[in-house]
């Protein structure tokens, strides 16, 4: 993949901050960390899918586009997980992600229809920050490991699409200056929190 091309994908994405290519450069020296996390990440997707819908029994668009979520992230964690056990690997084992915690602790829990435009906010960063996060990695591992560059190339695109689909269901939840001040301020605070990782060979890391 070009800078072009990866200039491309982070043009289509809100994102703030930009992961330096340090990371991916540490990311692909520790690949084996880096898809034991991954996997990790796309249990907890799946299970954030399904959460929402226990949330929101009554939103039927909701539960159409969660278990179609949760459908694809399992998937997803099913090819990770034998890329993993065909290198002699392991998924790694539930573990903070400080992260995710700094994003969940920004949701304003005091109503509950601020609460469901936050936790779907909460999605959207989630998923664009993946994107972004793979496809950085991708830039420097193509020609490094290209079946691990294969599975980039297909989670890339389905993350852009997942973050895309949550904007839109937090849309239906708050309109004008009230949607696009919230999102000023989850993009602040997301890059933030992004502009202290960077370290670590942990998709979220």
């Amino acid at each position: 993949m070009s800078d072009s091309a990866l200039d491309t994908v982070r043009a289509e994405l809100p994102l703030l901050h930009h992961t330096p290519i340090a990371w991916a450069e540490l990311a692909a020296e520790h690949l084996g960390e880096f898809l034991a996390d991954h996997a990790i990440c796309e249990q907890q997707a799946a299970l954030f899918g399904l959460s929402l819908i226990g949330h929101y029994p009554d939103d039927e668009e909701l539960i159409r586009q969660m278990g179609n979520l949760a459908a694809e992230e399992v998937s997803h964690l099913r090819r990770v997980a034998n890329l993993l056990f065909k290198r002699g690997l392991t998924i790694g084992k539930k573990r903070t992600n400080p992260w995710v915690s700094g994003l969940h602790g920004f949701m304003r829990k005091d109503r509950a229809d601020t609460l469901k435009l936050d936790r779907l906010f909460v999605g959207a960063l989630i998923e664009a920050r993946s994107c972004e996060r793979f496809t950085t990695l991708l830039s420097v591992i193509e020609e490094r490991d290209p079946e691990v560059a294969r599975l980039l190339v297909d989670l890339g695109p389905a993350e852009k699409r997942h973050w895309r689909m949550f904007y839109a269901l937090a849309e239906r939840e708050a309109q004008g200056d009230a949607l696009t001040e919230r999102w000023r301020e989850w993009l602040e605070h997301e890059a933030a929190l992004s502009r202290q990782g960077g370290v670590r060979p942990l998709v979220h890391g």
